[in-house]
């Protein structure tokens, strides 16, 4: 698996209620319900993981890692909240338990270099779009770390800010700030198209 593999078509940051459904299923014992919610998200954790410690072999590892705890934990998890959000909870925090641990934990920096950037789903990241690789890196670079992680799971992974939010344990309109600083200093940072003129 590689973090630019296209995903599947049925991951998406929606699907709330059918991954309710079936989380609900699972923590009743039922190991195809989990298998599918699995299918369904495995590709979305790993990129978010690997994005972080930028090595095939430990994103898989903690991957695994992420599922092994939401399988003892689907007992506990609330259907009122988005499943995938849950997962990267697990996930972020599998990362930090891993860069205690002494493993290597890198900046989100590459996670906008992704081929299907100029394809984002906000115009808001329009800015990035027509970047080279070098100034967008050199840009991100730049970002704090939260801000990396904001832009990347809004405009890279799709999803809206109260996921965010929910994610990151921060409030909504903390998150829509964190956003509108980071693209902010993108813009700062990266010369229009114009002015390369």
């Amino acid at each position: 698996m590689a973090p630019n593999d296209p995903l599947p078509e049925t991951v998406t940051p929606g699907g709330k209620d059918e991954d309710a459904a079936l989380a609900v299923r699972a923590a009743k014992g039922d190991p195809t319900a989990f298998g599918t919610l699995y299918d369904r998200h495995v590709s979305a954790v790993y990129r978010y993981v690997y994005y972080r410690v930028r090595d095939d072999a430990e994103a898989e590892d903690l991957t695994s890692d992420v599922f092994m705890k939401a399988l003892r934990a689907i007992p506990r998890y609330e259907p009122r909240q988005a499943f995938l959000a849950w997962l990267y909870r697990i996930a972020r925090n599998a990362v930090i338990d891993h860069v205690r641990r002494g493993g290597r934990q890198v900046s989100f920096e590459d996670a906008l270099l992704h081929p299907e950037v100029h394809n984002a789903i906000d115009p808001d990241l329009e800015v990035l779009a027509g970047s080279d690789k070098d100034t967008l890196r050199t840009a991100l670079g730049k970002l704090t770390p939260l801000q990396q992680e904001v832009i990347v799971l809004r405009f890279l992974e799709g999803y809206s800010t109260d996921e965010i939010a929910k994610l990151i344990g921060k409030r909504e309109g903390t998150v829509r700030g964190i956003q509108f600083r980071a693209l902010g200093a993108l813009r700062q940072l990266i010369p229009s198209r114009e002015a390369l003129g």
